[in-house]
């Protein structure tokens, strides 16, 4: 399977630098740890999904790569506290639905001013006020659960618009 355009253009708005500790959450087919491991140098990837066979997928899929996957829930994970220079999740609907016990977990595996990102592409429509839609949605529940939002990006691609939210946890 071929990286689609959202795939590349997430991993580039990410900036990976060979040494970025790295978290993906709902890694799918691991398409996007396809392309951010063989760039990492002393840094590192882990991939979490809730399905086993998505997990099985992507790391056959990256058979080669140097990446750890995890079947399961970020709660169940048990990642370790202020590891990941960058967090990023594509299409994971908790972030615009309620993310209330997935953000503090965030927040804990975050290292000092380690970054969140949170992309989203609705299903297939031309409309930019759809994704901005989304935007606004990811937007209020980051600040809700004590995130600040650095910058809010719009991109227009095929088959629909996708949305990039770039936040950091705020001092409490």
């Amino acid at each position: 399977m071929k990286a689609n355009e959202r795939f590349n253009w997430a991993v580039e708005m990410l900036h990976v630098h060979p040494a970025d500790h790295i978290l993906e959450i709902g890694c799918g087919h691991g398409i996007a740890v396809s392309l951010i491991a063989p760039g990492l140098k002393s840094g590192s990837i882990t991939a979490i999904d809730i399905s086993q066979t998505m997990i099985d997928k992507a790391m056959k899929r990256n058979e080669t790569n140097n990446a750890a996957f995890i079947a399961g829930t970020l709660e169940e994970a048990g990642l370790p506290e202020r590891q990941f220079d960058k967090v990023f999740a594509f299409n994971v609907n908790i972030f615009h639905k309620g993310p209330g016990r997935e953000l503090p977990l965030i927040r804990r595996c975050l290292a000092p001013n380690g970054v969140l990102y949170v992309f989203h592409q609705p299903p297939p429509t031309d409309s930019m006020k759809v994704a901005q839609g989304f935007a606004d949605a990811i937007t209020a529940q980051l600040q809700k659960h004590h995130f600040t939002v650095k910058d809010v990006l719009l991109k227009k691609l095929s088959p629909s618009p996708c949305v990039c939210v770039i936040s950091q946890p705020s001092a409490q």
